[in-house]
């Protein structure tokens, strides 16, 4: 009886703790650096607000000087959102990747990554993704889902190879072009705490 409620006592107060402390505080990278080679390391973090205006760059980049989000929505995400999550890579002092992320209820829900065009095919956003999803199993959240360009055949592919699976087609979501998104889902847990193998 004691073990029992010594296990209730800590699933309560690990609840506890979730309901007040931002994710970002709450929660550790497995790595802080990220190996291109022998000789070339990235450092990664988790962003904070001194990484803005370097996820901004990055958006700039990757999206013809376009920003999806701009620096009032990235920066309210950082300061005051407690459920969103964004860890940034660079090269030095240049930023070169990021990924965003909403924890909520039994979901975590990427909702932008990008990588700058000259440090793609190297396997960062696969690194990026991974480890939302080791944070996730980690928070015990049941399922990771983002949302894709049905057009993006080269980002479903690297997604579908991560456990992903297709979900439903969401009309005219894209606003610059209203083109259809394809929500794609990791499912991590068959019900919330019960989690399944990575593998």
């Amino acid at each position: 009886m004691k073990n029992f409620k010594d296990w209730i006592s800590e699933r309560v107060a690990k609840s506890s703790t979730r309901a007040f402390l931002p994710i970002s505080t709450r929660v550790k990278l497995h790595q802080l650096f990220y190996a291109l080679s022998d000789e070339q390391f990235l450092k990664v973090k988790i962003a904070d607000e001194n990484d803005v205006n370097s996820i901004l760059k990055i958006e700039r980049l990757c999206y013809e000087g376009q920003m999806p989000w701009n620096r009032t929505a990235i920066l309210h995400e950082i300061r005051y959102n407690k459920n969103a999550f964004y860890i940034i890579m660079y090269d030095g002092e240049q930023p070169v990747a990021f990924v965003g992320t909403w924890f909520v209820a039994h979901e975590a829900h990427i909702t932008n990554i990008a990588t700058v065009p000259s440090y793609q095919n190297k396997g960062i956003a696969t690194y990026l993704l991974k480890e939302i999803i080791c944070v996730a199993l980690e928070e015990e959240i049941g399922k990771v889902t983002l949302e894709v360009r049905v057009s993006n055949n080269t980002a479903q592919s690297l997604y579908r190879s991560l456990g992903f699976i297709d979900g439903r087609i969401k009309s005219r979501y894209y606003g610059n072009n209203h083109e259809d998104a394809l929500e794609m889902i990791r499912v991590l847990a068959e019900e919330p705490g019960e989690t399944v193998n990575e593998g």
